[in-house]
């Protein structure tokens, strides 16, 4: 048993090539083996002449087929000399007549079981009687096709079985193979944190990790405890795995890289076999950072008592991850990385001390980081001079450096079918009114009446020149072509990111919310449906002042969300409903005095939209102004965040 069991060592121990050729090899072996002992099994036996000179050329006796009368007639005059009777034909006779005349006949009524009452009775008596030769002959009657065909057909279930057997033993090598191909993927990477834009918290995490690894003895000589485990915890895109990779470079360590489908497999068992070859080669290659990206994929336990096979591969997976974790030493020098969106999807053994216990928080780039990530990003295309990164970086708050990529490369894509030699800002605006508006301009544009375009435009011009006098915040660009579900958009951005909102400005907002309808009564004296959104968001806005934020003249300090349920009865809710309206019809009349006072403005930015779809620039802010001739030339358009307007 031990021999043999050495023996399976050292066939796994080969390449899958060399032991899918020994498969093959030993297959071959064992069809031609049969087929040779098939073939020359009664060569070493030896045959009487006449049988011999029968079964060595039948076909100059089958060649000339006869009657039956006439080997009877040869019989009754004794001119017969030899007769062979073919064993594997029944009723088929061979004879050679005392002239050398050579024949064969058919007897008729000599059937599969039996001959009784045939030709065949009398041939014995007559053979002792008048001394010809009768003999039992082996020939076969069949083409060279046939004869092949016979040969092969038993042999083909066989074959067909080795070859299955290959064909899983090969695939179960493979598979068994994929976990020794990290050390293919192994890779010494050169990236550095300064090198990665954005996300200093997690930067300095990391570096008290790197700290670790560069030099273990320092902190083990302490009793420090080696660091196992860091989770990578952030939105999809915001650069986890560009962090992980800066680890490694900045500690000169190797860098392998998985995800958490690569432990799953078809074949029970193999997963757990997939985590310990990973994390041997790991160790082989350290110091290693060995990085698994989404680890949720694998990180849920199933704690239920009915687990089907799957699920508790599984947990067989979990448990062998987490059973390797604990047995790194401290001098490993082995960190491994793992990366999710979901935290709250892994099992909580995966978290506690001495595995994952190190939690880093990766974030979506502030105002200045995306700023620096459009540089970064235009200065490997052809771009136009003059494109302001910081106006990008306001219109495309809360995307990550993955879009801030996208959105570079879609403007290059724009600017490649248009024909132009390099990306302007026109290509980044559309880049980016495509992804915050979810589409291309609609075709819904082409039947737009012009009553209806008249309408869009006032109700735009209407939000912009609100929240311009107003100074809710920045009025970056107006246009009136539809895109998504919206007729027109008016961007609007803040100078800075800044957490916390002002009462002022949030009554600044709701202002400008109400500005295009209240544009529209001023205009045409009556409203569309195109102010719904408008309206819902407003009114979302005022409660939640009223009722949650402390703006409230009647509840005063009380936050209406911190009462219990059972005691907001309707005089409560009609309180907060009655002074959101007071609220809303108060901004209603600021807008509409701003509207009356300055009408000129409303009506030359309307009809410029009217006449180019999209104002932006040094351009709209002079007809905010009230200079209602344009400057000459367009500066790069500034750009920042969409709201939808209509």
């Amino acid at each position: 048993m031990n021999r043999l069991k050495a023996l399976v060592r050292r066939f796994r121990a080969l390449s899958p090539t060399v032991r899918v050729a020994l498969l093959a090899l030993f297959a071959a072996l064992l069809v031609a083996g049969p087929t040779a002992w098939y073939l020359h099994a009664d060569v070493a036996h030896a045959k009487p002449a006449a049988v011999e000179a029968f079964e060595a050329d039948p076909d100059a006796w089958l060649a000339h087929q006869t009657t039956p009368d006439v080997l009877r007639e040869a019989l009754a005059a004794g001119q017969v000399e030899a007769i062979g009777l073919p064993g594997a034909t029944r009723g088929l006779v061979l004879f050679t007549l005392a002239d050398g005349t050579r024949g064969s006949t058919r007897v008729p009524g000599c059937g599969a079981q039996s001959c009784a009452g045939t030709l065949f009775d009398s041939l014995e008596p007559r053979s002792a009687a008048d001394g010809f030769t009768l003999v039992h002959v082996d020939i076969d009657l069949r083409s060279a096709a046939e004869r092949a065909a016979d040969i092969v057909r038993p042999l083909v279930p066989i074959a067909g079985l080795l070859v299955v057997m290959g064909v899983l033993l090969f695939v179960v090598s493979r598979m068994q193979s994929r976990g020794s191909d990290a050390a293919t993927l192994s890779e010494r990477p050169a990236t550095r944190f300064d090198e990665v834009i954005g996300n200093e918290e997690a930067k300095a995490a990391l570096a008290r990790v790197g700290a670790f690894m560069r030099d273990p003895q320092c902190y083990t000589a302490v009793g420090a405890r080696a660091p196992r485990g860091v989770l990578l915890v952030g939105p999809p895109g915001t650069g986890k795995t560009l962090l992980a990779r800066a680890l490694a470079g900045e500690t000169g360590a190797s860098f392998i890289a998985v995800d958490g489908s690569y432990f799953t497999s078809m074949f029970y068992g193999m997963g757990v076999t997939k985590v310990q070859t990973l994390f041997r080669q790991a160790r082989k290659h350290a110091p290693c950072v060995l990085f698994i990206d989404e680890i949720d994929g694998i990180g849920k336990r199933n704690t239920s008592g009915d687990m089907r096979g799957g699920e508790a591969e599984m947990n067989r997976i979990i448990n062998r991850v987490l059973v390797e974790m604990d047995g790194f030493a401290a001098l490993d020098n082995v960190v491994v990385v793992a990366a999710t969106n979901n935290e709250e999807s892994l099992d909580p053994a995966m978290r506690r001390a001495g595995r994952f216990d190190t939690t880093v928080r990766v974030v979506l780039p502030t105002l200045p980081q995306r700023a620096a990530l459009f540089d970064l990003y235009l200065a490997g295309l052809k771009a136009r001079p003059g494109i302001d990164p910081e106006a990008l970086a306001r219109m495309t708050s809360g995307v990550s450096p993955a879009d801030v990529a996208n959105l570079v490369n879609k403007a290059a894509t724009k600017a490649a079918e248009a024909g132009a030699p390099a990306v302007d800002a026109e290509h980044l605006m559309q880049a980016i009114e495509a992804h915050t508006l979810g589409g291309e301009v609609s075709a819904q544009k082409n039947l737009l009446t012009e009553e209806t375009r008249r309408r869009i435009a006032w109700h735009e011009a209407g939000h912009a020149l609100v929240g311009h006098a107003l100074s809710a915040g920045r009025i970056e660009r107006v246009t009136i072509e539809p895109r998504g579900q919206a007729l027109g958009v008016t961007y609007m951005t803040r100078e800075s990111e800044d957490p916390l909102y002002g009462e002022g400005e949030m009554r600044d907002r709701l202002a400008m919310m109400l500005g295009g309808r209240e544009a529209e009564l001023v205009m045409f004296g009556n409203v569309s449906s195109g102010a719904s959104d408008d309206l819902k968001r407003a009114s979302e806005l005022a409660i939640s002042m009223v009722g949650t934020l402390g703006f409230s003249r009647t509840f005063g300090l009380l936050s209406v969300t911190g009462v219990p349920r059972e005691l907001l009865g309707p005089d409560v809710q009609a309180a907060v409903l009655d002074e959101a309206r007071l609220l809303l019809e108060e901004s209603q009349r600021r807008c509409r005095r701003l509207l009356d006072e300055q009408r000129g403005r409303l009506d030359a930015l309307a009809r410029e939209l009217l006449a180019t779809e999209v104002v932006s620039g040094d351009e709209l802010q002079a007809l905010l102004e009230g200079s209602l001739r344009s400057p000459q030339g367009r500066a790069a358009e500034p750009v920042g965040k969409a709201r939808l307007a209509a």
